[in-house]
């Protein structure tokens, strides 16, 4: 098994490996944060993929789904301490989790008020694995943290259109198009929508009004206009 497949197979187990270079936490499922993986020659360490290939990947089953760090343990390892599972947890870092209600936590704590807030201003989409991640700038280096979603983690407070398209204003401080072919109701009325760069989102009250108002007769098009947009039914989306 190669190492770009390794990776994968431990990303289907819901298994992220993450290498720090400089100052900044990087995924080798991301095609350019692999190259310079590559280029640091990080990859070439023996020991590392070592620590890959074989400790994680025997006692994978053993191990909960999260992110992990090989290169920290492949030095605790060279101390001539014997691998274990409780070894891997002392560098294993668990995914904020988001409910199906958009309820944040962390260790089975809430997470809300001013952390929330910080995250949310801090969180992206990667698009080469389908994931949202926060990262902020903290003791000296990217603090970058994976989320597990039943649904979306953001919310369109606001929607417009002009002739250049769509636009939401997001939860998270910005702005982004949408594809106005994208559009899904799912079996709570929830209304969803493809962004540009931050995959799905839910509709906010406000937008969702505009877009149950907008709707033709039959309820399956939003009408703007002279332009007319689809509105699948379905259910929620496997964010993972």
């Amino acid at each position: 098994m190669t190492l770009e497949q390794r990776i994968k197979w431990f990303s289907a187990r819901n298994k992220i490996m993450l290498f720090l270079i400089k100052d900044r936490f990087l995924n080798p499922l991301v095609p350019a944060e692999m190259l310079k993986l590559r280029s640091s020659g990080l990859l070439n360490d023996k020991d590392i993929l070592f620590v890959l290939h074989e400790h994680l990947a025997q006692f994978e089953n053993r191990l909960p789904a999260g992110m992990y760090f090989p290169v920290p343990i492949s030095r605790t390892l060279k101390e001539k301490k014997t691998f274990s599972a409780e070894l891997a947890m002392q560098f294993h870092y668990d995914f904020i989790k988001v409910d199906d209600d958009q309820n944040w936590s962390l260790r089975r704590k809430s997470i809300s008020g001013k952390v929330l807030k910080l995250f949310l201003s801090n969180l992206f989409y990667e698009k080469e694995t389908a994931r949202y991640f926060v990262e902020y700038w903290s003791d000296q280096r990217w603090d970058k943290t994976y989320l597990e979603c039943a649904i979306t983690p953001l919310q369109a407070l606001s929607l417009s259109y002009t002739s250049d398209g769509f636009q939401v204003q997001l939860n998270n401080n910005n702005s982004d198009s949408i594809d106005p072919q994208s559009f899904r109701i799912d079996s709570r009325e929830r209304c969803f929508v493809c962004s540009l760069n931050f995959g799905e989102i839910l509709l906010a009250d406000s937008p969702r009004f505009w877009l149950l108002n907008n709707l033709d007769e039959t309820g399956a098009q939003i009408v703007v206009g002279k332009h007319r947009f689809p509105l699948c039914f379905s259910t929620c989306v496997d964010r993972d």
